[in-house]
């Protein structure tokens, strides 16, 4: 089929569907040269990602379509370094990913240069320069969306029991404490991603950083977290527990957000990119209630204990399909259409996005001194290796420092074996 019979045939196809009922011809009807076939892509699960997936899956029509899987985002990591690192054709033509998992791709070469598909369409799609993530002036990935880990706080019950918004990590168990004691069916008060894995690992990060750990030696991938700041961090979140469910090793995000939608509990730390279902009516009890603000420091004066973070897509070297359609499929569901349409579901890249009350807890940790997630091609390991040993001690079964210890050795096993260490 030759482009201008393929475009007839999308045209034809965009006329019958516009005469029925419900149905927007809006999203994808510029796609130029589209080669039919079938585009895949990948990509975490949470509300500005649902809203995603459905904008690229509009794109399918005549011979072209395009399906997007939605999966957690430790699966999504998982899935995307296979398929990209695969030796025959990626599984995936585009994934939609952290900058954690960027750096990982990154480091492994396992991703190709935008440049030219930015140069050609950017006028097209307003692709705006804070939106390009360059290594070595090269385009690797384009972000849409701004992400953090930020305090959310039950604001009616605080000031129900005169509770001040709490600055510290001791300041948020002193909370904890009193509305245990003075709040019926607040029986844990604090709810956290401490999941095994990824997401206590990540917790971990986000407080050894407020303790002002470093995860490596100066100029160096030698492990370094296994110090004082390390078991001050585990100590920390060791002492969170008295007030958490007794399932907290398996809440993850979906679990956390549930307990404040339910209200089963009234505070904790999670991503910005769950502020907005607080307020769903349609799976929230506490519509209105929630109020967001900048992590806790673990210190007084302290910066907030959490990172900055951006999400975006990327394209594998391995690609198999159409790399020119399957850009514009992606910058189809980047548009500025549809941050208008899902404004309030995250805290968006583009100039467009009017900001809300959903962001401010990004914006008071950035200026609470919130650094960056840890960029380095082997920090990959090193949390991997500490998400293993959190759960022994939490419950005891190892002390935080030898703990730390174990991790410490176990990564720097693997960093060797990947030529990171000698």
């Amino acid at each position: 089929m030759t482009s201008r019979t393929l475009r007839r045939s999308l045209l034809a196809t965009a006329v019958l569907l516009a005469t029925l009922p419900g149905v927007s011809m809006a999203r994808c009807d510029n796609l130029s040269d589209a080669k039919p076939g079938q585009i895949n892509i990948v990509g975490n699960t949470f509300p500005a990602l649902t809203h995603i997936a459905k904008e690229m899956e509009s794109c399918t029509r005549g011979g072209l379509k395009v399906q997007y899987k939605l999966v957690p985002s430790p699966q999504n990591e998982t899935e995307t370094l296979q398929a990209f690192g695969s030796s025959g054709k990626s599984a995936f033509d585009a994934a939609v990913v952290s900058m954690g998992t960027f750096t990982k791709l990154q480091s492994a070469g396992q991703l190709q240069s935008m440049t030219d598909l930015v140069n050609k369409y950017k006028a097209k799609y307003k692709i705006e320069d804070n939106m390009l993530v360059k290594v070595n002036g090269e385009v690797m990935a384009i972000a849409f969306m701004q992400n953090a880990q930020n305090l959310f706080y039950r604001k009616d019950l605080f000031d129900k029991h005169g509770i001040k918004v709490p600055a510290t990590y001791a300041d948020m168990m002193a909370a904890a404490k009193t509305l245990k004691e003075k709040e019926p069916g607040i029986e844990f008060p604090i709810a956290q991603t401490f999941a095994k894995g990824w997401d206590s690992a990540t917790e971990f990060s986000n407080i050894f950083a407020g303790y002002g750990g470093r995860f490596f030696k100066a100029g160096s991938a030698a492990p370094d977290f296994n110090s004082d700041a390390g078991v001050k961090a585990l100590e920390t979140m060791k002492a969170m527990t008295a007030y958490m469910t007794p399932n907290y090793l398996a809440s993850g995000s979906d679990d956390v957000m549930n307990q404040y939608q339910q209200g089963k509990a009234a505070m904790g730390v999670l991503w910005a990119s769950r502020a907005s279902r607080m307020d769903d009516a349609a799976a929230s009890k506490i519509v209105g209630k929630m109020e967001f603000t900048a992590a806790p420091a673990v210190m007084a004066g302290g910066k907030s204990a959490t990172h900055l973070w951006w999400d975006g897509v990327v394209m594998p070297k391995n690609l198999g399909g159409d790399r020119e359609t399957v850009f514009q499929v992606l910058m189809e569901a980047l548009d500025e259409e549809t941050t208008a349409k899902g404004n309030d579901l995250t805290i968006w890249v583009r100039s467009s996005y009017k900001p809300t009350r959903f962001a401010t807890g990004v914006a008071a940790s950035a200026k609470a001194g919130a650094p960056q997630w840890p960029s380095e091609p082997y920090f990959g390991l090193a949390h991997g290796e500490i998400g293993k040993i959190i759960p022994d001690v939490m419950t005891g079964a190892m002390t935080p420092k030898a703990a730390l210890d174990a991790a410490a050795v176990a990564y720097a096993k693997s960093a060797a074996e990947k030529g990171f260490l000698k």
